[in-house]
């Protein structure tokens, strides 16, 4: 796989209870709500938002293509159409032939709902069914328990643990990252056990 599918995306992607779409200059409020909280950010390698940031990184992102290698999607999630996203989801188009990373964060205030699991198994159909990738993956820093666990939840398969391989900018800790992995059968196999009912 070397280019996106020639069918245009149509959105928004609805889940149970959520709704998924580009992210545009819009949502730039939205995002710096969670953005802008160091332990949001402190596993993301970044430093907090500010205002000015949001609104860069946001029309940056509605403006940029996702046709290949190196190009980023990002996602608005949000519990209805008119209301402002609780979080965001990443897919980034990596150097391998149908390789691509996710990502995910919410608001802490939502918390506790499920809806990353949920947002999240939405992004995986979209990574494997839509957009036709062989093999997603998430590199995670192992401090982050509450990834580790989504991840897990997904299905997805630990494949490394690269010990003290950067160091976190927020405290200046040296990290260790996990990286866990599904490939588009696995994901197509954990479906059809999911409709099952097994």
């Amino acid at each position: 796989m070397t280019t996106a599918p020639a069918v245009e995306a149509t959105w928004p992607v609805r889940t149970p209870r959520l709704v998924l779409r580009p992210a545009g200059p819009d949502d730039a409020e939205a995002f710096l709500a969670w953005r802008s909280q160091p332990l949001v950010v402190r596993y993301m390698y970044q430093d907090p938002w500010t205002p000015e940031v949001a609104r860069e990184r946001l029309a940056r992102w509605a403006a940029g293509p996702f046709a290949g290698s190196g190009d980023v999607l990002v996602l608005a999630v949000a519990a209805d159409d008119d209301e402002p996203a609780v979080g965001e989801l990443l897919l980034k188009w990596a150097d391998g032939t149908g390789q691509v990373e996710v990502g995910y964060a919410f608001h802490p205030d939502v918390t506790g709902h499920g809806y990353a699991t949920e947002a999240a198994r939405g992004l995986l159909d979209l990574a494997f069914g839509r957009y036709g990738f062989h093999r997603a993956f998430a590199r995670i820093d192992e401090q982050n328990t509450a990834s580790v666990r989504l991840a897990q939840r997904l299905g997805m398969r630990l494949e490394a643990r690269l010990v003290e391989n950067d160091v976190r900018p927020a405290d200046g800790v040296w990290s260790t990252e996990v990286v866990y992995a599904m490939l588009a059968a696995e994901h197509d196999a954990r479906r059809v056990v999911v409709s099952a009912g097994l």
